[in-house]
C-alpha cells in the first residue's frame, strides 16, 4: 500500500456538544467514542480499537447525537477520560513509522482542540492524511465537492449498514475499506458506474488522477502533499 509506513491507522471519532457556558478556547465538542483500524503496509487489517470516552464538560449526550449514533449516557458511565483513552490508543498503535488516516479533517481538529483545552500531551503519530480531500480528485470531480463516507463506500461497491453508521469503529472500518480500494486501484472496476452517477457533476480537470494511475501507489507525491503534521 505504502512502504514508507510500518502501518496505517484509520481513526474515527464521535462527539457531543459542550454547553456554551463551558466552552474553552476553540473547544465546542467533546469526544465520546474512539474507533480505529490498523492496516499493515500491504493493507491487511491487523487489529481494531474501540473505547468510549467520558466527557468532562458536557453533562450528557445531546439528543441529536443520541439519535444519530445510538450512544446514550449509560454507555459512558464506566468510560475513561480522554487522556487515558489516547494513551491506550498510542500503546495499541505501537512503535514504528505510522500514519493516521481519517475521512475529513474534523477528527484531527477535534483532537487538537480538546487536548489543548484540557492540557493533554498525547503520543499519537504526527503524520495525518485526510482521504476525503483526495477522493474527489481520484474520481476527476470538483475537488470542493464534499463526499460523505457512506456515499464513497457505495461508489466503491462496499456494502455498508446504514443503521450501524456513525459509530466510531464501524465508520473506521468503512473508511479503511474505502482507503484500500483507493490504494489498490480496485475502485477502477466501478469507474463506469461511478461516472454514470456523477455525469452531471463531472467537469474537465487539468489533472484527472484516476485516469492516470492504478491507485495511490503512483500518487506518493500527492499523498505527501496532502499529509499534515499535528500541532505540538
Amino acid at each position: 500500500m505504502d512502504n514508507r509506513y510500518t502501518c496505517n491507522v484509520v481513526i474515527d471519532l464521535e462527539f457531543t456538544p459542550v454547553p456554551r457556558s463551558k466552552w474553552i478556547g476553540d473547544l465546542r465538542n467533546e469526544i465520546i467514542e474512539v474507533g480505529a483500524v490498523k492496516l499493515s503496509s500491504d493493507g491487511t487489517v491487523c487489529g481494531t480499537f474501540s473505547h468510549m470516552v467520558k466527557p468532562q464538560l458536557a453533562h450528557c449526550v445531546s439528543g441529536k447525537v443520541r439519535r444519530i449514533t445510538g450512544i446514550n449516557d449509560a454507555d459512558l458511565t464506566c468510560a475513561r477520560p480522554l487522556a487515558e483513552v489516547l494513551e491506550a490508543l498510542a500503546t495499541w498503535i505501537g512503535p514504528g513509522r505510522v500514519r493516521m488516516v481519517t475521512w475529513s479533517e474534523s477528527d484531527l481538529k477535534q483532537i487538537r482542540a480538546e487536548c489543548a483545552a484540557k492540557g493533554i500531551a498525547h503520543r499519537l503519530p504526527s503524520r495525518w492524511l485526510d482521504i476525503q480531500r483526495l477522493y474527489p480528485r481520484l474520481l476527476g470531480i470538483n475537488k470542493r465537492r464534499k463526499v460523505a463516507l457512506g456515499e464513497a463506500a457505495d461508489w466503491c461497491g462496499i456494502q455498508n449498514d446504514k443503521a450501524s453508521a456513525h459509530r466510531a469503529l464501524y465508520d473506521a472500518q468503512m473508511t479503511a475499506d474505502v482507503f484500500h480500494t483507493m490504494a489498490s486501484g480496485e475502485f477502477l472496476a466501478h469507474r463506469a458506474r461511478i461516472d454514470e452517477e456523477l455525469r452531471d457533476e463531472k467537469k474537465p480537470c487539468s489533472m484527472n488522477i484516476g485516469a492516470q494511475c492504478d491507485g495511490l501507489s503512483v500518487l506518493l507525491a500527492e499523498l505527501i502533499s496532502q499529509e499534515v503534521t499535528r500541532a505540538a
